[in-house]
């Protein structure tokens, strides 16, 4: 009898424990929710509509920062001489006007005696005009005598405003020649062969200096012979420069060249940038990447909002707050901008493109 009362008791305790699981069980499937977004996350949403379009590529060039060609000037001395003073320096910032070096020449010394010489004649020539005009008064000198002194006069003015116009075009003074920047910019080149109390001979010497005005430069790239199809004036670009990784510059190619390189079998473009801040030096190396449009059409979403898993591409589509689709996509093509999908999205269909890798972590959970 005491066997039988012991095997009620321990099957109303195993019924008691299942009864008491089920209602559980049951109690957490009425308190499961589907997945909703957060308050926060549904201030930051962002997304990007799928669409249809010919598939961009990108050609990837290696270049170089230079100063916009039009923007720089080589300053030499018109005189040869004996460099007195060199007054700038690699890398200075000059003013238009400023001195750039001062020369002692023999040749400005003949510019200063003519300048001497042709005022001494305009003084002798005022002079002896007066002269007959007042014999002219007095009977002693014909009109011609007089028209005659108004004439030297007039050459000795003329060979005075010659004289000091080269003057003014060598910066004479005491014999002294100075150089002077003929435009505001920076100093980029400076002639290693010239120093202080250095005699010269300007045919040989060459430029002392190169200006230029850095507000403005240029990327030049090189294209190979295959990829010139590729390119064309006008073609969007977007330079990254070693220097500075995380800046992103975009513009389109303002020139081509018309000739190969012979030994590199290159052809060179040019992208003209503005230089603001005055961050991009002359020679840094630049990549330039030049976008062109493909024949094939695919659906294209921002590379920003694939999520790589398991060597697999997905996005997150959105549907509402509420409804949100984790797809996996196959990839045709893919860009830093964009990315051209082939399968897994449909034209016109929204993606998320921020914070969606939170989501789809909450999602295939």
């Amino acid at each position: 009898m005491k066997k039988h009362i012991i095997y009620i008791s321990v099957a109303l305790a195993f019924l008691s424990v299942s009864a008491c699981t089920s209602t559980q069980a049951d109690t957490e499937t009425k308190d499961e929710k589907p997945f909703e977004l957060s308050a926060r996350l549904k201030q930051e949403l962002s997304l990007a509509t799928a669409t249809l379009e010919p598939i961009q590529t990108q050609l990837q060039l290696t270049g170089k920062v230079t100063p916009y060609e039009d923007k720089q000037v080589k300053v030499s001395p018109l005189v040869d001489g004996v460099i007195e003073k060199i007054s700038a320096n690699l890398g200075d910032f000059v003013g238009k006007g400023q001195t750039l070096a001062i020369v002692h020449s023999s040749e400005v010394a003949d510019v200063e005696n003519q300048t001497v010489g042709s005022t001494s004649d305009l003084l002798s020539a005022q002079k002896n005009l007066q002269v007959q005009k007042d014999m002219y008064k007095a009977g002693l000198a014909s009109e011609k005598d007089v028209t005659f002194a108004q004439n030297d006069l007039l050459k000795a003015q003329g060979s005075l405003k010659r004289a000091k116009e080269v003057a003014s075009i060598y910066n004479v003074k005491n014999a002294f020649y100075t150089l002077k920047a003929p435009i505001a910019g920076y100093v980029i080149e400076k002639n290693n062969a010239i120093s202080d109390k250095m005699s010269f001979h300007e045919g040989e010497t060459g430029a002392f200096f190169t200006i230029a005005d850095l507000s403005q430069i240029q990327i030049v790239a090189n294209v190979y012979e295959a990829d010139i199809a590729k390119v064309r004036v006008g073609s969007p670009v977007e330079v990254k420069l070693i220097s500075y990784p995380d800046m992103v510059l975009k513009g389109k190619i303002d020139k081509m060249s018309n000739a190969l390189d012979p030994e590199t079998r290159t052809l060179q473009v040019r992208i003209n940038l503005a230089n603001p801040h005055f961050l991009m030096k002359p020679e840094m190396f630049a990549q330039v990447n030049v976008s062109f449009s493909t024949d094939t059409r695919s659906i294209a979403v921002p590379s920003s909002s694939i999520i790589f898993d398991q060597n697999k591409n997905f996005v997150v589509v959105y549907k509402d707050d509420q409804h949100m689709e984790v797809r996996e996509v196959q990839i045709a093509k893919q860009n830093a901008n964009k990315t051209y999908i082939t399968s897994g999205l449909k034209e016109g269909e929204k993606v998320m493109n921020k914070n969606q890798l939170l989501v789809y972590n909450a999602l295939i959970e």
